[in-house]
């Protein structure tokens, strides 16, 4: 008998909770992301919803991605979220790299519209071994490149170019008179207002050969 109490108060508790639907911004197509239970509205914000960009975009490239967005508000059963970044497997990066020679992390922050800011990293991945003086070249091309490119800009604008393809054509652009990069990845961004917790924290950039991945 209080197994079965126990299971009738749990059915209860479910009862009491209602399905939500969760949709990405309209900059990122307005789609259903999918449908979580919450006791109310206000259990429902601030939740962070991870979903592949192949499945959001239908980019089957970025099979190895993930975007990740925050719930803001719910009006009746739906609710909308907000992009705060975007990250790739690291599985997908170490495979990357053996193949490669060398590789350089770039992490930079930029000032974007509305009082938002964004933190980048990237991984650039050589075939042959490089000088220090051709790796702080290639790290700095890359570095004004991208403040010249996504200062001042809007989030939404931000978010679509960072998780697209045409940044990794452009930096190719940039960087063809410095070193003929053939491999590079955006590997991870956040997106934060000014006294938000981040976690990506460190803007320290690491030279790294493949043995230190």
């Amino acid at each position: 008998m209080a197994r079965e109490k126990g299971q009738r108060k749990g059915r209860d508790k479910w009862k009491e909770k209602s399905w939500y639907t969760i949709m990405s911004p309209d900059y990122m197509g307005g789609k259903e992301l999918t449908v979580s239970p919450s006791s109310d509205e206000t259990s429902m914000v601030g939740r962070h919803i991870e979903v592949s960009i192949a499945d959001l975009t239908g980019n089957f490239k970025k099979s190895n991605a993930k975007v990740i967005f925050r719930v803001d508000s719910c009006q009746g059963s739906k609710c909308s979220t907000t992009f705060i970044g975007h990250s790739i497997s690291d599985d997908y990066i170490k495979r990357m790299v053996r193949r490669r020679k060398e590789r350089i992390d770039i992490i930079k922050t930029f000032k974007l519209q509305d009082g938002f800011e964004a933190a980048v990293k990237i991984v650039v991945v050589t075939d042959g071994k490089l000088t220090n003086t051709k790796r702080l070249e290639i790290r700095n091309t890359i570095s004004e490149f991208l403040k010249n490119r996504l200062e001042n800009t809007s989030p939404a604008d931000t978010a679509k170019y960072v998780i697209g393809d045409d940044i990794y054509n452009d930096i190719v652009a940039a960087t063809k008179d410095v070193y003929p990069i053939k491999k590079l990845e955006v590997r991870k961004s956040e997106f934060f207002t000014s006294g938000e917790n981040r976690t990506m924290t460190s803007v320290q950039e690491e030279n790294q050969t493949p043995e230190q991945v």
